[in-house]
């Protein structure tokens, strides 16, 4: 029962970006000076969703996060990134909050609709409800999809494959404690504005 409320949430979150989509295609032309447009100057500022399963998670999730990006050329870009997500583990509750930065390269740089390829690493501080904090490096890669609607707007979607160090779990039930595999699979899906 909880895979078709998993699906149907996916559904929403997924027809609500479309329908924001729609609605700037609509309304951005009364305050643009031009129609749809390659230009990749600049800076871009992002909300996005976040989907996340790690190896040994009870289930995948849900979150929010920002991204920055920095188109340095019509081919290259750099992103950071900060989302938070919550996993459980066995019954164990665990917060991580990713900081990522990553080298975009983008394969069809003069289409509005262009495919990237994305490399890089990220800081990942990490808290077991009632243990202390650990602070944790690693590595991602993975692939995007960029639609740049015009010169102010583009939606964005992501998969990325993270590898991070297992996180050290220490209760009753296990005096040595226990090591929970947290590198996943990573999806992403933003809304963003050219500044």
């Amino acid at each position: 029962m909880s895979g078709f409320f998993e699906t149907g949430r996916l559904r929403i979150r997924f027809t609500s970006l479309l329908a924001a989509a729609l609605a700037i295609l609509i309304v951005d032309p009364l305050f643009a000076d031009s129609g749809l447009s390659t230009s990749r100057g600049g800076a871009t500022l992002g909300g996005r969703g976040m989907y996340f399963r790690a190896k040994d998670a009870d289930t995948g999730t849900w979150s929010g996060g920002a991204q920055l990006r920095f188109h340095l050329s019509r081919v290259l870009g750099l992103e950071g990134s900060i989302d938070y997500r919550q996993s459980r583990f066995a019954g164990t509750m665990v917060d991580v909050y990713p900081v990522q930065a990553s080298i975009l390269v983008y394969l069809l740089p003069d289409l509005p609709l262009t495919p990237y390829l994305l490399g890089g690493g990220g800081w990942y501080y990490t808290q077991l409800r009632g243990h202390d904090a650990q602070h944790r490096f690693g590595p991602h890669a993975g692939a995007g999809l960029e639609l740049f609607l015009n010169n102010h707007w583009s939606i964005d979607g992501s998969y990325r494959y993270v590898w991070l160090s297992d996180i050290h779990s220490q209760n009753s039930s296990h005096p040595l404690g226990t090591n929970l595999r947290d590198s996943g699979h990573m999806v992403t899906a933003a809304l963003n504005w050219r500044f």
